[in-house]
């Protein structure tokens, strides 16, 4: 089994379970911290995901296997001729696969192709071949044996109406919108290839003919543009590696502008184009007028825009959010946060893939984090860590996607961008910007124009960095949750100056413990000291030399972990100059229960406590507590009994925690 599966994670030493006290105490702080929900940076990645999800699912297709035959050729050149006649919702097409050997003598060739399109004939290099099909596998024989090093030409006539899940027939303004959104696994339900991600063809044509009035967007550069009468032909062609999802085309009466890029390095300027609804024109110049000065900024930090030699553009299609096709993005917005978003895949997504939708991060997290870059270039970095804090995530599952066939799994907007984003973010932070960007050089180096797993992009970042990061990655891409940090501290004073003493506990819910770099900031009366010190423990105590009497302690002051955080006595005595007393906190657990639940307060001072169960009338059910607390935590049990000792019924109750400093309610279900 490969480290990187959860379920080889050691059950001792860094992963090893909390104990119960910190399982109860982690529960009280699940709570985002103040933006998390704000829903306004979020919303284009949430409808791009939904839709994403809402197409593969709809298409109750498996995750795409490869054919054992498709291991031994390598695709190098996809030619594609299209005719498509929205009126009847035909396509008819003919691609010509041309492919390498690469293991073993070949007699046959299997493309991916769906079994509702109906194929009317084959060729291998331009004689008639027989077919097959099998589900969604079409076979063709080749005219002789093939063997590594060998090069063979196979074309495939076909015809039907595609429409559904990955290639629509729509309209908008009255006028045909035809689009196409392949991703995951739906390039075959359209084209006959090799439908995975790690074989990208070294080129691709596309000629599409339609019907006059339409205009056709595709990959790469407009070769030409035939009028053929009451059609029209438009032939696109890129010479960059390009997976299959990433081939599309967006089909309008659009209307047509263009801004120029400057490349880094001097020469000629690149084209970008956009092509937008009529209705559009006016309302899209403001934040298209952004993308020049974005790909600037991403090509400074991430090296040459990928795809110079051809374009970079915009086509609108019906979808909320967008697909970042490439060179070439699907756009169903034009807000700004949505263009950076979808131009940053063009290194992270389309330049450099994901090997599979395990991995889907390395497209989605890296685009929603240079959405918050993209912020810090323009507005600075509290308005970076403004929008980072936008997309905190604190709830359960992996960012690692464990079942590729749970499309909501693989587009989940809160792990695979959001978390992914935060991956991204906690990563600078432990590397430093140096290493941090070097090492993105060296990735794009390495793999560029390629698809990558977890692991691959993991061993780049530790050789430029010379750490071990394999810590990291497993409690952040395989494991759940988050570390939950609370703390306390006191200055004492010794013969060589003042010390601060700082108690860190890890009490996390449903999660190992974490091992991360932890960022400290002490507010002295002699000024400010920033420090880091190392956390893996359930429970550390730190010793810092400190200049001055100690007035305030922060840990992880600018947001660099994804965390929550608060100070408590964890002696169940104040420090004297610990900070102000906070609010009480409640948790229970297990909740649902039977028979009995544990239930956890802390109290930041000493003072009367006022602990009750209620049912959903408000009626009181059991006092657990009414008396004099001292500061700390504090546990007690409910076991589904009234104050009388008579089980009480299945159902909802309500736990009522009342101090001096504030009141708490937690509900609790009880399931007989």
């Amino acid at each position: 089994m490969t480290r990187h599966m959860r379920s080889a994670r050691p059950a001792t030493g860094l992963f090893a379970p909390l104990a119960p006290l910190a399982v109860l105490l982690a529960a009280l702080l699940q709570v985002p911290p103040a933006g998390a929900a704000d829903p306004v940076p979020t919303e284009h990645r949430r409808q791009e995901a939904a839709t994403k999800a809402r197409l593969a699912a709809a298409a109750s297709r498996a995750d795409a296997q490869k054919t054992a035959g498709q291991d031994y050729y390598d695709v190098l050149h996809y030619d594609l001729a299209l005719t498509l006649a929205p009126a009847s919702r035909l396509l008819t097409g003919q691609v010509a696969t041309t492919a390498r050997i690469v293991d073993a003598p070949l007699t046959t060739l299997d493309l991916d192709l769906k079994s509702t399109m109906a194929v009317t004939a084959a060729t291998c290099g331009g004689a008639p071949a027989a077919w097959s099909r099998s589900g969604d596998v079409l076979t063709v024989t080749l005219d002789r044996a093939y063997v590594p090093g060998e090069t063979v030409t196979v074309s495939v006539a076909y015809h039907g109406n595609p429409a559904g899940d990955y290639f629509g027939w729509s309209s908008a303004g009255g006028q045909p919108m035809i689009w196409t959104l392949s991703e995951p696994f739906g390039s075959r339900d359209w084209w006959p290839c090799k439908d995975l991600n790690t074989d990208k063809a070294d080129s691709v044509d596309v000629r599409v003919t339609v019907p006059d009035g339409l205009i056709a967007a595709s990959n790469g550069l407009l070769v030409s543009e035939v009028d053929n009468g009451a059609t029209r032909t438009f032939l696109w062609r890129t010479r960059y590696p390009i997976a299959p999802y990433l081939v599309s085309l967006a089909i309008h009466p659009y209307t047509r502008f263009s801004h120029w890029y400057s490349p880094l390095a001097g020469g000629d300027p690149m084209e970008v184009q956009y092509f937008v609804y009529p209705s559009h024109y006016d309302l899209v110049q403001t934040n298209y007028a952004k993308t020049v000065p974005m790909i600037t900024a991403f090509a400074q930090a991430f090296g040459e825009y990928p795809f110079v030699r051809e374009k970079y553009g915009h086509a609108e299609f019906v979808w909320g959010g967008g697909m970042e096709h490439q060179t070439l993005t699907s756009l169903g917005g034009y807000g700004e946060d949505l263009i950076s978003h979808e131009l940053a895949h063009q290194w992270w997504g389309d330049m450099i893939t994901c090997a599979d939708f395990h991995h889907i991060w390395l497209n989605e997290g890296f685009a929603t984090w240079c959405e918050a870059y993209w912020k810090e270039r323009t507005e600075g970095v509290a308005t970076y860590r403004a929008y980072m804090n936008a997309a905190a995530y604190l709830g359960p599952g992996t960012v690692y996607v464990e079942d590729t066939n749970d499309f909501w799994g693989i587009f989940d907007s809160n792990l695979s961008y959001n978390k992914g984003s935060w991956v991204v973010h906690m990563l600078r932070g432990v590397l430093g910007d140096t290493d941090f960007f070097a090492g993105l050089a060296a990735y794009r180096d390495r793999y560029a124009y390629d698809s990558v797993t977890t692991e691959q992009f993991r061993d780049v970042m530790e050789e430029v960095s010379g750490r071990d990061l394999d810590a990291f990655f497993q409690q952040w891409i395989y494991g759940d949750y988050h570390p939950v940090y609370f703390y306390d501290w006191e200055t004492t004073a010794h013969d060589d100056g003042l010390v601060l003493n700082l108690a860190v506990t890890q009490a996390q819910v449903g999660a190992g413990l974490f091992a991360m770099p932890l960022p400290v900031r002490l507010t002295t009366v002699a000024g400010v000291v920033d420090t880091v010190v190392w956390n893996d423990a359930a429970l550390q105590s730190y010793r810092i030399a400190v200049p001055g009497a100690v007035t305030a302690v922060a840990l992880d002051p600018d947001g660099w972990i994804l965390c929550e955080k608060a100070a408590v006595p964890l002696t169940g005595t104040a420090a004297p100059d610990a900070p102000p007393a906070a609010p009480p906190r409640l948790a229970c657990a297990p909740n649902p229960f039977n028979p009995e639940t544990e239930v956890a307060i802390v109290t930041a001072a000493a003072g009367r406590v006022d602990l009750a169960v209620h049912d959903v009338a408000g009626r009181l059910v059991a006092s657990l507590c009414a008396g004099d607390l001292p500061a700390g935590e504090h546990r007690f049990r409910w076991r589904g009994r009234d104050d009388a000792g008579r089980a009480v019924a299945s159902g909802t109750y309500y736990l009522r925690l009342r101090t001096p400093a504030g009141s708490a309610l937690r509900p609790v279900a009880l399931v007989r």
